[in-house]
């Protein structure tokens, strides 16, 4: 599987020029490494053969040795057609979570980073630190809806305000009707529970449908209220038939 490097984790440019064409290759990279899972910043260093329709490099992850092609597909980005750029792929590309499309377009910048630092905690695996990063994107979100005398109830009675403040209908009360009813999701929020893999997807699927609900696209809330609605069902025992 090959995966997209998007651009924000291009960290740096240079430039080197072959017969007519300046090239503009990445040389520094943030990324999940596809082995370890954890943040690597890869330096790449491109053959000296550069191509106008594609360049590759194989380089090595500096934590776990892993090993990784990156790949450009070149386009051309100058009127005059002499300087080339294109888009960067990493392989082999790791199963990662990504931020909803639109996301950088329509939140404010303090609610965007957190939001950005929450999907990188989940896919850099650290279950803690997605609850926490996940409650304060949570937090701004709604805060940025709510006045200030309604935002210190729970969660799910904060939710329920939101229709009061916005022309919202029944996916935001039935997300607030499964958090009330499976209160236990709201628990991990608090920095004394200790969230697991399943727990914090389900956080960071509650954080990604209220910012496609509150700022992009008003769709797909339905399809988490079943699962949030689960987690107060008891769990069958191993001897039960």
């Amino acid at each position: 599987m090959v995966r997209y490097i998007p651009k924000q984790s291009i960290v740096g440019f240079a430039q080197k020029t072959i017969n007519r064409y300046t090239f503009k290759l990445p040389v520094s990279v943030d990324t999940i490494c596809p082995h370890c899972k954890r943040k690597i910043n890869y330096h790449i260093e491109w053959i000296t053969q550069l191509n106008t329709s594609l360049n590759y490099t194989i380089t090595h992850c500096p934590a776990c040795q892993g090993q990784v092609r990156f790949i450009q597909i070149i386009e051309k980005s100058s009127p005059d057609e002499t300087l080339l750029s294109g888009e960067i792929f990493i392989y082999p590309g790791a199963e990662l979570r990504q931020p909803v499309k639109g996301s950088e377009e329509f939140l404010a910048d303090g609610i965007d980073r957190t939001y950005l630092s929450t999907i990188n905690a989940f896919n850099a695996q650290e279950w803690t630190a997605t609850s926490v990063l996940c409650g304060r994107a949570l937090e701004g979100v709604i805060k940025s809806i709510l006045p200030p005398e309604e935002t210190t109830k729970s969660l799910a009675n904060q939710l329920g305000e939101l229709p009061e403040h916005l022309e919202l209908h029944k996916p935001i009360l039935t997300l607030a009707d499964a958090i009330r009813k499976g209160g236990h999701l709201e628990t991990y929020f608090d920095l004394e529970k200790e969230p697991n893999e399943e727990i914090s997807a389900l956080m960071v699927d509650l954080l990604d449908y209220l910012i496609e609900y509150l700022f992009i696209l008003p769709k797909r809330i339905e399809a988490l209220h079943d699962k949030i609605e689960n987690l107060s069902k008891p769990v069958p025992s191993p001897d039960s038939d």
